[in-house]
């Protein structure tokens, strides 16, 4: 008898560390990141016409890590629910005399099939659309960059910090 009752007993302690592990496991998943954010920034761009008024854009430059490619992102900001364009970055080592100062990155246009596991990516939100935002989105977020990967719901990254850079006079 003393023998049943601890093999129930350790049955039970092996199903309760195995149900625990199993939901720890779940919620990790369900935070997990599939992007490092390498930088976050405002530039202005200065047209060479003094009629046309200055333009500021946010950049986000990630390095994408998961395995399935970015299906969208938008932008919970001060200006409100922005689709992102997705761009493939490469850092510019050996500036070209005629690039401008303040450019730090040069850009390809990129499909999301084509973006891999280590791209670098540059983010960029776009006005003009009529997104409406998804229930699932809190209406309170703010400086939050939203995204989707093959089957998956809306996934959250908090932007911390957006720095500012120089402008970038156009000729």
């Amino acid at each position: 008898m003393l023998m049943q009752m601890r093999g129930l007993l350790y049955f039970l302690m092996i199903g309760i560390a195995a149900g625990t592990a199993h939901a720890q496991t779940g919620t990790k998943e369900k935070n997990k990141t599939y992007f490092k954010l390498i930088e976050a920034f405002t530039q202005r761009t200065v047209p060479g016409r003094k009629e046309a008024p200055p333009m500021a854009n946010i950049h986000f430059i990630i390095r994408w890590e998961g395995t399935k490619y970015p299906e969208t992102f938008f932008w919970r900001g001060a200006s409100g629910w922005l689709s992102c364009s997705i761009l493939k970055a490469h850092k510019v080592v050996n500036r070209p005399n005629n690039m401008p100062t303040g450019i730090d990155y040069s850009i390809e246009f990129v499909t999301g099939d084509r973006i891999h596991k280590g791209d670098t990516l540059e983010l960029t939100p776009v006005t003009g659309g009529k997104f409406p935002i998804p229930d699932e989105i809190p209406k309170d977020a703010k400086n939050t960059l939203y995204y989707k990967t093959g089957g998956s719901g809306w996934l959250p990254f908090r932007v911390q910090n957006i720095t500012k850079k120089t402008d970038l006079i156009a000729p």
